[in-house]
């Protein structure tokens, strides 16, 4: 009925149903330039540059990263230069290809029923860490006493993520391998 984000000049936002930006009630094209040298986001609507972002900069500094938030049978493609922008900036600017690739097999993007399936085809050890599935589950949690963790990601915890009580100590412990 008109009272949505994305219906007027405050907000943005993607309906992933009709694959669509909605802005002011209308579909667009949105860019973002993440310009680290003068601090700044830039958004474009429609290759029209709208007002520089400088704000953020004041807290963030690093780690910047492109997200985006859709239920669980909607997609979104994100182009971060491996083909050409339908709308480029104005200025000089590098792409996050320029800096990074990926292999083709990375390149991927399964919906969520077909990735669910192939997880299921994955075997995982039955002593495996319960948090990365890659090491051996050897260390204890304490006081609580829960286990099914590697040494490495009970390290990276303060609170057990099974009953969420206070990690004092972590014990790597001892298994006969036969």
């Amino acid at each position: 009925e008109g009272y949505g984000i994305g219906d007027d000049e405050y907000s943005c936002a993607y309906d992933g149903c009709r694959q669509l930006i909605w802005y002011n009630a209308r579909r667009d094209t949105i860019g973002f330039l993440l310009d680290l040298q003068e601090k700044q986001m830039i958004f474009y609507l429609n290759g029209n540059q709208l007002p520089a972002e400088k704000q953020v900069f004041s807290s963030a500094v690093s780690g910047f990263f492109a997200a985006a938030s859709f239920m669980s049978y909607q997609q979104c493609e994100f182009n971060f230069g491996a083909k050409p922008f339908k709308y480029p900036p104005s200025m000089k600017f590098s792409t996050f290809n320029d800096y990074a690739f990926l292999t083709a097999e990375e390149k991927i993007i399964l919906p969520r029923h077909r990735r669910l399936a192939l997880l299921k085809q994955v075997s995982i050890r039955e002593n495996c860490c319960t948090l990365c599935c890659d090491e051996v589950a050897d260390t204890e949690l304490r006081p609580c006493g829960h286990s099914d963790l590697c040494m490495e990601c009970a390290l990276q915890l303060e609170t057990c993520p099974l009953c969420r009580q206070e990690i004092q100590t972590r014990v790597r412990q001892i298994s006969h391998i036969s």
